[in-house]
């Protein structure tokens, strides 16, 4: 086959790829902000000043990572306290992929992340279910109401394992090592 038909075919099925990923999940109409590891998918209805600042970000945080928190808007401030977020979820793990790029994706209540879970696996989250990572998809879908630096360092974990791994290990295992990321920012948040 010759280089023309195999670009010709490339330029049809990785845009289809795209559209199927953003057709599943419902995010294709949502606002994004470009980040250097992640980019943030919101929905309408989501406030990012609130968001921000239910990440508790502390002087600590930002000294441990050499990191700034960036206030010259809204979505910058976000996207530098997530950032400093997944530099601590790496060091807790202590594992550094620095060629990540995935998406948090944030529903505007717990109804629609609820819905969209019911779409995809056609089942209820489990009770502890406040937000997933989702390999096939890079991204992490979460809701505005539990948008905490605990739970969002959780799936960072899982999504800081995918790449660090050549073989996966045991869902157990990945469960232990992002409950540990998680315990490690809920203990640190206050001091």
């Amino acid at each position: 086959m010759n280089k023309f038909w195999l670009l010709f075919i490339a330029f049809l099925v990785i845009p289809s790829a795209f559209a199927r990923a953003e057709a599943v999940d419902g995010f294709g109409d949502a606002k994004t902000i470009a980040g250097e590891h992640f980019d943030i998918d919101y929905k309408d209805g989501v406030d990012l000043a609130v968001l921000a600042d239910k990440l508790k970000i502390s002087d600590t945080d930002q000294q441990l990572t050499s990191l700034k928190i960036d206030t010259s808007s809204p979505e910058k401030e976000l996207a530098s306290k997530v950032e400093i977020l997944f530099n601590r979820a790496s060091d807790v793990l202590d594992m550094h992929v620095y060629s990540i790029h995935a998406h948090i994706k944030i529903f505007a209540d717990f109804q629609q992340l609820q819905d969209f879970y019911h779409h995809m696996y056609q089942g209820n989250l489990p009770c502890t279910g406040f937000s997933f990572y989702l390999p096939q998809y890079d991204s992490i879908y979460i809701c505005a109401f539990y948008f905490r630096r605990e739970i969002l360092g959780h799936e960072m974990g899982h999504a800081i394992m995918t790449r660090y791994f050549v073989v996966q290990p045991s869902i157990k295992i990945q469960e232990v090592l992002a409950g540990y990321v998680e315990y490690q920012l809920r203990k640190s948040k206050d001091q």
